[in-house]
């Protein structure tokens, strides 16, 4: 017995150690997109060992409120939540108390000893080279970082608009996670850490049917039941999901096709390419999203998370 216990507890141990490292940065609360990712990340735990949950942008207490809920539904509390750089004084849209948050409303907020910064940037020291960030919300945790973000292993970052804009057009827009703090979104590109971003090029046409919401409804797991009750607070139609794809891109890369290239932020909040310099990231240029929603469908229907 003995002898089973000991190869169970180094199975599991090794088992650990191969699990890739990561760490997801978000604005849960806002549009629908994060809670989805979120719930896709959580389905993947046998690829990925989540370090910690970071809030960014405006109120990021209530959305570390709204994430600790989220983790205790479904079971999964060992994940702790930090609170980023409370920004709700930049405008009147970021001090907005999102539909979402009323999901968790009157949670206690678990608040960690330290910013969501310096858990990051601990866990850079402790694991160079090892960890995984997912970027799905403005940069402001991660930009104070500077060159310390290049310790990480690679950052993918729903972030940006490149060749392609939010109505599926050639024409540019300036992508709501740069805008909401242009100076942030500078010196993130700047920081010569290896970025894969995944921009509006390859994230405004996965759309969530309204045949495959029915079926999430009546799926009736604790996962599947946050994700539309969140979506009925959200309170419009067809949610486009944004923030699932730059998980996606480490997952299933053989669903994109990327580019080199170098990227700048201008003083509009566009991201710019200019193919004079040398690149300093790799954007996704296409995605099969029809497999890609299949995947996403298939993790959220089939995971037992409790």
């Amino acid at each position: 017995m003995k002898k089973l216990i000991l190869f169970l507890l180094v199975s599991f141990s090794l088992a650990a150690q191969q699990r890739q490292k990561v760490i997801f940065d978000c604005d849960l609360g806002d549009d629908i997109d994060d809670a989805y990712a979120l719930g896709y990340l959580l389905t993947l735990q046998d690829r990925y060992e989540i370090l910690g949950i970071t809030t960014c942008y405006g109120r990021t207490d209530d959305r570390a409120i709204l994430a600790n809920k989220f983790l205790a539904v479904t079971g999964e509390t060992h994940i702790p939540v930090y609170v980023g750089k409370n920004t709700s004084n930049s405008s009147k849209r970021a001090n907005w108390y999102a539909d979402q948050f009323y999901w968790a409303k009157g949670s206690p907020l678990v608040k960690k000893s330290i910013s969501a910064t310096e858990f990051i940037r601990s866990q850079l020291k402790k694991y160079p080279g090892e960890v995984i960030i997912f970027s799905v919300g403005p940069v402001t945790n991660l930009a104070p970082l500077g060159t310390e973000l290049q310790k990480a292993k690679a950052i993918y970052a729903m972030f940006g608009s490149f060749k392609i804009g939010y109505d599926g057009s050639t024409k540019i827009d300036a992508e709501w996670n740069v805008t909401c703090d242009i100076p942030s979104a500078k010196s993130f590109v700047q920081s010569g850490a290896n970025i894969i971003y995944a921009g509006l090029d390859v994230t405004a046409m996965v759309k969530l049917s309204a045949e495959n919401r029915l079926k999430l409804l009546m799926r009736q797991s604790p996962l599947t039941s946050i994700m539309q009750g969140l979506y009925v607070l959200w309170g419009q139609e067809t949610p486009t999901l944004f923030d699932p794809v730059a998980i996606g891109m480490e997952t299933n890369p053989e669903l994109f096709t990327t580019e080199k290239v170098h990227v700048y932020v201008d003083d509009q909040g566009y991201t710019r390419l200019d193919p004079n310099k040398p690149a300093n990231a790799t954007i996704g240029t296409t995605i099969k999203s029809a497999e890609f929603i299949k995947i996403l469908m298939h993790n959220y229907l089939y995971q037992n998370l409790n």
